[in-house]
């Protein structure tokens, strides 16, 4: 099947989990993928076994300079984008159900990420 044959797609949070697994798929569909994570280590490994034009950018989904960054390099390099997988994600130390114990700090930190 190619039913995003010929998109450009950035994934966020791409390089494991759910995230690998939409990359997986849209590649197999045909779309070109832009990885972003802020785990360079498995992001640049994903990017290179997929080949082609595909690529990996490091990006922390919760500074709006790099937002602006990866769009940009994006259209620079291949002059369109058609979709966006916001998938990246965090939680806290703690287990979800118990997030009144969660620091403020780690509170603003999940929120922003997610």
């Amino acid at each position: 099947m190619a039913r995003v044959k010929g998109k450009v797609v950035i994934v966020t949070g791409g390089a494991s989990g759910i995230g690998r697994a939409t990359v997986e798929l849209l590649t197999a569909e045909g779309a070109t993928v832009v990885i972003t994570d802020v785990n360079r280590k498995d992001g640049e490994a994903l990017a290179a076994s997929l080949g082609g034009a595909h690529s990996f950018a490091l990006h922390d989904v919760s500074k709006e300079d790099q937002w602006q960054s990866i769009i940009g390099d994006t259209l620079k390099r291949f002059g369109r984008l058609d979709g966006l997988v916001n998938n990246a994600g965090v939680s806290g130390p703690v287990p979800a159900a118990d997030l009144e114990h969660e620091t403020l700090e780690t509170w603003r930190k999940i929120n922003t990420v997610n």
